[in-house]
């Protein structure tokens, strides 16, 4: 029996060693290439041929079977095959998709008690959590992912995935947020939630901070200004005659996106639809675009392009984008660029409106989008001076002492959440008394590490924040617990890998291939296991 051989063994040797027809002991300290090098040509053929026929089957097999798990799986059956010879797949496993749906409570289960003791561990203070939802034709789903500083890492764990019906109510998926975190967490972790335009935030606010996905905000400010609705209104007519343009020569069927390529950066997040992408990338591709049209005897096309306006507008919008993607990091904290992200347009658009003629209008224009769709919280400007780099500097002095008052307040709310009240007096009148001596002595304790911090000279690149406040956590140590807990908030609910699994999830649904648990417990499996 396998159970009876000694677990330090290595499992190549074992299987070797209980084959009597391979008696020759030192074939069991072969390399590993050896013994592939020793396959037949025409078995490597057979086999190569059945992989092929998989891959044709479904495309989405071309990245499995060359992903890990899949050679864990093929090295399985092969060991198998060595300890116990050769047998039918099809006799002794029989379905393999009923076999694996079989074991997924267990694993399931197993999966679940570790992400319930790393978000229920005294680590860290709180969590973040997103709330956000995905559409693929038809079909919608929420997904609910938890986000916790581990170390010098921001860790992610999607924790459930729910099918969007249009009759549920913001009050509907509110309670199915809370049933699912009880699952995972105490009632007693304090948590941020960040949740999309299509989620209903009023729905959270009962239960902790709610903050709207930052990039959702800025698509509703450049929605709200190029809706071209709103352009009419104002006889904005260039400017929707300039969109209409770059909408078509960035090309609907994708020719021309194919042709000239797509802009060098990263990709923004999957929240993000704006018109400007057409029009960014018609300013970026020019010459290139110009060259291409009047190859195809199209110049009809370019001449009704304003080329003026188009730069100018390309130079608000740009930063616009550009915003988002740095809000959208997935693997550094975001929050605490918020409020310099509000600042630095906001300076933006006041410079341009001073311009004459339309860019002044649209300017103006998005100032009050603005200050009406990008909200900045109170979490927005604390993060922003648990940033080493920023502090305060992003915004004017008379906003100093108000920011500070609100890094003051949550570091009390935190420490009273943290700290079990023990005391008890037999009288009213000392009790009041040494409760509210307590509570000025840390108010003002509180207070002197803030200022502390704040004067400390400004690092001058950019650090990284974990490993910093890891590293000062002796020094400022009310501010350091704050830091693990509030820079592991993202600005951004949606996920690029989560919006993926989404489609996926959606996909499956549509085949029918599993129940609706079964597909949560998979979609949880896939995203926390490794």
């Amino acid at each position: 029996m396998t159970t009876s051989q000694p677990r330090s063994l290595p499992p190549p040797e074992e299987n070797w060693k209980s084959q009597p027809q391979r008696n020759n002991t030192n074939n069991s300290m072969l390399p590993v290439p050896a013994a592939n090098n020793s396959v037949p040509e025409k078995e490597r053929q057979h086999i190569a041929e059945r992989l092929l026929r998989v891959m044709c089957a479904d495309l989405g097999a071309l990245s499995v079977v060359n992903g890990k798990d899949f050679l864990k799986l093929a090295q399985t059956l092969v060991d198998t095959g060595a300890r116990y010879g050769s047998f039918s797949v099809n006799e002794i496993l029989g379905n393999m998709n009923t076999l694996a749906l079989k074991h997924l409570p267990r694993m399931y289960n197993q999966v679940k008690v570790k992400v319930t003791c790393a978000l229920g561990s005294n680590i860290c203070l709180g969590i973040g959590v997103t709330c956000h939802s995905q559409s693929v034709g038809s079909d919608s789903c929420y997904i609910l992912i938890a986000y916790q500083a581990e170390g010098n890492q921001i860790k992610r764990y999607v924790l459930g995935i729910k099918d969007v019906d249009s009759r549920d109510s913001g009050e509907f998926i509110h309670q199915w947020v809370q049933n699912v975190l009880s699952e995972f967490v105490m009632s007693e972790i304090r948590t941020v939630y960040v949740t999309d335009c299509k989620v209903n935030s009023s729905a959270f606010s009962k239960v902790g901070t709610c903050l709207r996905c930052s990039a959702c905000s800025l698509n509703s400010v450049v929605q709200s200004v190029l809706n071209k609705r709103t352009l009419q209104a104002r006889n904005m007519h260039d400017v929707i005659e300039l969109l209409n343009v770059t909408e078509e020569l960035a090309g609907s069927a994708g020719i021309a996106r194919e042709t000239f390529g797509s802009l060098e950066e990263s990709s923004p997040p999957p929240c993000w639809n704006s018109v400007t992408d057409s029009l960014l990338l018609v300013h970026e591709r020019y010459e290139q675009i110009c060259e291409f049209y009047s190859r195809a005897k199209k110049l009809n096309i370019i001449q009704n392009l304003n080329k003026h306006l188009l730069s100018n507008l390309a130079a608000i919008l740009a930063p616009v984008k550009q915003a988002v993607i740095e809000l959208s990091n997935e693997r550094r904290p975001t929050l605490q660029l918020v409020l310099p992200t509000y600042v630095k347009l906001e300076k933006l658009f006041t410079s341009k409106a001073n311009d004459a003629g339309v860019i002044s209008k649209l300017c103006h224009l998005f100032l009050e989008a603005l200050k009406e769709n990008f909200k900045v919280e109170s979490a927005h400007k604390v993060a922003m001076i648990l940033d080493p780099q920023q502090k305060l500097r992003p915004v004017p002095p008379y906003q100093h002492e108000e920011i500070i008052s609100k890094v003051c307040e949550l570091i009390h709310e935190v420490r009273d959440g943290a700290e079990e009240t023990e005391f008890e007096a037999p009288t009213k009148k000392p009790r009041q008394s040494t409760e509210t001596t307590k509570v000025q002595e840390d108010d003002r304790l509180g207070k002197n590490e803030v200022y502390d911090y704040l004067q400390e000279p400004l690092f001058q690149v950019t650090p990284d924040l974990f490993q910093y406040w890891s590293s000062v956590s002796q020094k400022h140590t009310h501010l350091s617990k704050l830091a693990f807990w509030l820079l592991a908030v993202p600005a951004v609910g949606a996920r690029s890998e989560c919006v993926n699994m989404c489609e996926q999830t959606l996909l499956i649904k549509r085949r029918r291939l599993l129940s609706p648990e079964d597909m949560n417990k998979i979609m949880f499996l896939k995203s926390n296991m490794l």
